[in-house]
């Protein structure tokens, strides 16, 4: 009876059937759609924010963007951790586990994401402080994260809801979820800043609104009708094995986005401290090139990430071994190709870049532009552990997925811009990044051969 299942759910689902460049390529674009209209959300947002709050504001939101990368660590926590899961049930042939393992996920991201919220609602000057806030934006800064705090909550469970669309099949639906939070967030920001005058604690709304209006998708998990993944108000009883899967699979991405906190936050620091007298200027110029520049690259390798990870989760669950292998090498090669692309143009374009989110500072638009030529070289390899650590999750290698989430931003950055710092000044942390992820890049291509010839010997 179980194989009856099996079977009839791998005939209605393409994860199960399609040739598998195709299902990345389509994965990716679907999602890069979503993607795209975040990518011009940010776009927009770096010219509003710089033409409109100035270098103040633009080191306002460097040390906001701390909070926007807990706010990414416990939604990928759950983003990755509830679909994982999800998909091998649904890979296994077990709808009914499946909606339950999806229910347990959605009251726990619920409980945490409130309790989170409320921590930095209460506690946010400190918080702020210990984040690099210097005493001159220190003001505009708690403003900007206490609004933000607000929203929380529906910003965590938005990124929930959303990754396991893509595994229930519904990327076209996620996607356009996407898109709508995109335009509603940008109209806000441009709103609040240019007619409102509500300066950064109008920022600080528009994160929320950025990912919170993602939590829309709950409904489409509530009647019946829409999905055979429902919510039932009788699994806010939490089942601890449940939630323990979930979170054991969803812990190293959760470091992943974790470790962007901490380099954020060090990052901060050492240029405040090592600039001297510059030291705003620094931070707002690694506020120009870490909220804009590296994180629309990063969005572009998330892309291929959550492309590969519904693919990866089935075909695991299913053992489908061949078809995991194609997965993983087909992915890679298609990001390392369009990060190489995209770097390219932004090396080559790093000063208009730069003054387009830096408005009308000369000084910061040279000290971004230069810093930028030099950080952007490497990326197209750094953001490969970010995949693999998606990929290792989704197979449930939790060890291994926990050490690439932590390779590039605390293993190899961290330690790197500390020393080089020390050594060479500001310069020094600009060159750390790029040979963290020069170093990121070879042990993770590494990592994808050795599973790639693991696969190989697994029986079909």
């Amino acid at each position: 009876m179980a194989e009856e299942v099996t079977a009839a759910v791998e005939e209605e689902r393409e994860l199960a059937s399609q040739p598998i460049p195709g299902l990345v390529r389509k994965y990716t674009i679907v999602t890069g759609q979503g993607m795209l209209a975040q990518i011009i959300m940010v776009v927009l947002e770096g010219l509003v924010m710089g033409w409109g709050l100035g270098a103040h504001g633009l080191a306002c939101v460097s040390i906001i963007m701390s909070v926007e990368y807990i706010n990414l660590a416990f939604g990928n926590l759950f983003g990755t951790g509830v679909p994982a899961v999800v998909g091998n049930l649904l890979g296994a042939g077990d709808i009914k586990g499946a909606s339950k393992a999806f229910s347990q996920g959605f009251w726990l991201t619920t409980i945490v994401s409130v309790l989170l919220a409320v921590v930095m609602a209460v506690f946010t000057e400190p918080i702020c402080a210990f984040f690099g806030a210097t005493p001159d934006i220190m003001a505009d800064t708690v403003a900007g994260v206490r609004t933000f705090a607000v929203l929380l909550p529906l910003t965590v469970i938005g990124q929930m809801v959303t990754a396991v669309m893509r595994v229930d099949e519904k990327v076209q639906i996620q996607a356009n979820l996407m898109t709508v939070s995109a335009i509603v967030a940008i109209c806000w920001l441009a709103l609040s800043t240019f007619v409102l005058k509500f300066g950064v604690m109008g920022a600080g709304v528009y994160y929320g609104l950025s990912i919170g209006i993602w939590a829309i998708g709950i409904f489409w998990f509530i009647g019946g009708k829409k999905s055979q993944l429902q919510i039932s108000l009788a699994d806010l009883k939490l089942d601890l094995a449940v939630c323990g899967q979930i979170l054991k699979i969803g812990f190293p991405f959760f470091l992943v986005q974790g470790a962007t906190f901490i380099f954020n936050t060090v990052a901060n620091s050492l240029l405040g401290s090592l600039g001297g007298d510059m030291g705003s200027l620094y931070i707002a110029a690694f506020g120009v090139i870490n909220g804009y520049i590296l994180y629309i690259t990063m969005m572009v390798a998330q892309c291929f990430s959550y492309g590969l990870q519904p693919i990866a989760a089935f075909n695991a669950g299913a053992k489908a071994w061949a078809r995991l292998k194609e997965t993983l090498s087909c992915t890679l090669k298609y990001q390392v190709v369009t990060l190489a692309l995209v770097t390219v143009a932004l090396w080559l374009a790093a000063t208009p870049v730069c003054a387009f989110f830096a408005g009308s500072d000369p000084a910061l638009v040279e000290v971004a532009a230069n810093a930028t030529r030099t950080v952007i070289l490497a990326v197209a390899l750094g953001y490969l552990a970010m995949t693999m650590s998606i990929y290792f999750q989704a197979v449930e290698k939790v060890g291994v997925a926990t050490f690439t989430g932590l390779l590039r931003y605390v293993i190899c950055s961290v330690p790197l811009m500390y020393l080089l710092g020390n050594m060479m000044g500001v310069e020094g942390v600009w060159i750390a990044l790029v040979v963290a992820d020069a170093i990121t890049g070879i042990i993770s291509i590494a990592l994808a051969a050795h599973e790639s010839k693991r696969l190989s010997g697994l029986p079909a």
